[in-house]
């Protein structure tokens, strides 16, 4: 078995202080690091500390390209008026998460961690994906709900309109409007 890396050792909370100084760095200085870990006593090379870096910084990369996405489709989904921003945001946002949820996932299996620490996390990230399904599941439920709920709407205004005396198209419009459907 492979020998853990300096950085895989250190307790979760230096090693999340050390995330935070890479990251505020612009992953640089790793001398300047090694130095401050050292004071803090744990020994640990440059070059462990850039193969660390290196791997952060392709997930922050990652993670923010992400991020950039989902805001630009927010923006998107606001600015073209569509009725069901919510159900379209929330697709977005589930994707995005899922596909967040896979690449740590797939992650710990190679990461430097202590195994029961991963079990952990895999554990917690299955239980995520399965409370994201059950969101799904329960938005798509209300949807369905809800669509019933227009169509029966609309079927009452269509006979009062139709015994009204309002013509074929007029009730047409009127229908197509409680139902959300263009013209």
């Amino acid at each position: 078995m492979a020998r853990r890396s300096g950085v895989g050792q250190l307790p979760p909370e230096l090693r999340d202080e050390l995330s935070a100084k890479l990251v505020a760095n612009g992953f640089r200085d790793y001398v300047a690091l090694s130095e401050w870990l050292a004071e803090k006593g744990h020994r640990i090379s440059k070059s462990a500390l850039h193969r660390f870096g290196s791997d952060l910084e392709e997930e922050f990369t990652s993670a923010m390209q992400d991020a950039r996405r989902s805001i630009e489709l927010a923006k998107a989904m606001r600015a073209s008026g569509n009725a069901d921003d919510d159900g379209v945001l929330l697709d977005a946002a589930s994707s995005v998460l899922q596909d967040q949820l896979l690449r740590i996932s797939l992650a710990l299996r190679t990461v430097d961690a202590d195994p029961d620490e991963a079990v952990k996390l895999v554990s917690q990230a299955s239980r995520a994906l399965a409370d994201l399904g059950r969101l799904k599941v329960s938005y798509e439920k209300w949807q369905a709900e809800e669509r019933a709920k227009a169509a029966a709407a609309a079927d009452a205004v269509e006979k009062i309109a139709k015994n009204g005396g309002l013509s074929p198209a007029a009730v047409k419009e009127i229908r197509s409007r409680i139902l959300g459907i263009p013209t």
